[in-house]
């Protein structure tokens, strides 16, 4: 008998969409006046499905969630940069393979702000 989990990670909406090399990083972002604790629960659920996943719940925001969406952004992607070299060490530089957000309210606004830091960083 199959449990619940070997259910849903059979799912083809759940399953892995082609190879990738690398380590699959998720990054998750906490909302307006939050922190990292707020988002352990989903980050644990997400594990269960991704075990071999590397997850960041960021940080770079916490003492300051009023902030300009730009410059919290400008943090994200600072945060995501230092541990994904140091993380995702490669031959050439970092071997970062995918890289996923997972956020809550405004820090949906914050992670699109850092995409394009994140974009000349890894491509």
């Amino acid at each position: 008998p199959s449990n619940d989990a070997d259910a849903v990670a059979a799912r083809p909406s759940v399953a892995p969409r082609g190879a990738y090399r690398g380590a699959h990083v998720f990054v998750l972002v906490h909302g307006f006046q939050g922190q990292a604790f707020d988002m352990r629960l989903v980050k644990n659920n997400i594990s269960l499905l991704f075990p071999r996943a590397m997850y960041l719940c960021s940080t770079a925001n916490e003492k300051d969630t009023e902030a300009d969406i730009d410059e919290m952004g400008n943090n994200l992607a600072k945060e995501v940069k230092a541990f994904v070299k140091d993380w995702c060490p490669g031959e050439k530089g970092p071997r970062l393979g995918r890289l996923s957000f997972v956020c809550h309210s405004n820090g949906g606004l914050v992670a699109r702000s850092a995409l394009p830091r994140l974009i000349e960083e890894f491509g």
